[in-house]
């Protein structure tokens, strides 16, 4: 269950910095997040419209945290994992069992990329 909850928390983050789809230094768009996520598990279109407003929010909350100026950077961090944490259980709660299967079956067969280079040999 650990290993889903760490490919779970990792799904949405798919839009990265250096990506157009996020322009506000590392905080994914929910669109574009919302995207990748109906590609990979095949949302229907009753969850895309329940997890959209979920995405926005926080979005809309992490912006707040990475513009905060008055936060050391631990305190974004922190915040920012709560946020997304609290995010990422509204969500889950929204997905099938077979959704669930592929977020631990992801997890077990990781596709190659930056945090997982190996995948690629």
């Amino acid at each position: 269950m650990k290993s889903a909850l760490i490919l779970l928390i990792s799904l949405p983050c798919v839009a990265r910095a250096d990506s157009p789809t996020s322009p506000n230094g590392g905080v994914p768009q929910p669109t574009a997040e919302l995207k990748v996520m109906t590609e990979r598990l095949q949302l229907s279109p009753s969850q895309q419209t329940a997890i959209k407003p979920i995405l926005v929010e926080e979005f809309n909350q992490r912006k707040a945290i990475a513009d905060d100026k008055s936060l050391s950077a631990l305190q974004k961090r922190d915040q920012t994992l709560t946020v997304h944490r609290a995010a990422l259980q509204k969500i889950k709660a929204l997905f099938t069992p077979a959704q669930m299967a592929l977020i631990e079956s992801g997890q077990n067969n990781p596709a190659p990329g930056p945090t997982n280079p190996t995948a690629a040999k």
